[in-house]
């Protein structure tokens, strides 16, 4: 069996920039970062955090309400079918009521905490 290579142009850089296999090297190439993320206290980290739970939580209550109406419009009348959408479209209802609610609840107490940087999104 023969060994088969490909050789791109600029992956030799890649290579020689990387500081796990060069440690010492300098690279033009690459952004260097000049605002890192500094977290000073646990507010700091956990609100972003909170932030992408909160707006998944909700895109995930809507795609189940959609997927419970649209199985509501394909069950054609049947009497099963029809009641397994009608709780998916309920359960999909009291969730995104404990999303909002939750949400509701956060928001309330990182005011009276208030904290200094970061924060939900209003």
């Amino acid at each position: 069996m023969k060994k088969i290579a490909a050789v791109l142009p600029e992956l030799d850089k890649l290579f020689k920039c990387n500081p796990v296999n060069n440690p010492g090297a300098d690279c033009p190439s690459i952004p260097k970062v000049s605002n890192p993320p500094t977290f000073n206290n646990l507010a700091d980290f956990i609100s972003p955090l909170l932030n992408i739970a909160f707006y998944a939580a909700a895109f995930l209550a809507f795609f189940w309400l959609a997927w419970g109406a649209y199985a509501y419009i394909m069950a054609q009348g049947k009497k099963e079918d029809l009641a397994k959408a009608r709780a998916r479209i309920t359960w999909a209802l009291i969730g995104l009521v404990f999303v909002v609610l939750a949400f509701s609840i956060t928001k309330f107490v990182s005011e009276i905490f208030g904290p200094t940087t970061g924060g939900l999104p209003f």
